[in-house]
């Protein structure tokens, strides 16, 4: 490694972790975090737990499409999660065809954010995106990021509709 390069990021981060800094990190979230930061991208979330493991999970809209957030890598008291993973499914109303293979295909060839999957069986599609908080994200960033997930289902849903129209 370049030694201007690794003083100057040694300095950088010394910076970034001085007391007094004024970004916060972020290495997980509680339920009552991830509402929040939900509520202010204007997700609508409706929390409740995991069954079976108490994990926050949250149901929210996105305009017209709904969605679900599972927080995953959770420890402690309040529980505090590392990951989150959302993800929404659209029924076809038709069996899945090639078509729709070549369309996720599509979508996952040409985005950054997101993956879009075929949930064979069930006649649905869907998109998930990931969070990981671990190892610290600023507060800024996890808002940046949890703001993105609008457009990745809406650039799904154009992807599949445009996609669709073509077949």
């Amino acid at each position: 490694m370049n030694k201007r390069f690794s003083m100057a990021m040694g300095a950088a981060l010394a910076l970034a972790c001085a007391p007094g800094a004024s970004a916060q990190s972020l290495g997980s979230v509680t339920a009552d975090q991830l509402e929040t930061v939900l509520s202010a991208a204007d997700l609508s979330p409706n929390m409740m737990a995991d069954s079976q493991t108490g994990a926050p999970v949250a149901a929210g809209r996105a305009g017209d499409f709904g969605f679900y957030v599972r927080a995953l890598g959770c420890s402690g008291a309040p529980t505090a999660c590392e990951t989150l993973v959302f993800f929404a499914n659209f029924e076809l109303g038709r069996d899945v065809t090639e078509s729709d293979y070549r369309i996720v295909n599509s979508f996952n060839d040409s985005q950054v954010f997101g993956r879009a999957y075929v949930l064979e069986g069930t006649n649905e599609v869907g998109v998930d995106y990931v969070i990981e908080l671990g190892g610290g994200v600023s507060e800024a960033h996890l808002s940046q990021n949890i703001s993105r997930w609008a457009d990745v289902i809406s650039a799904f849903v154009a992807k599949f509709q445009s996609g669709s129209a073509g077949a």
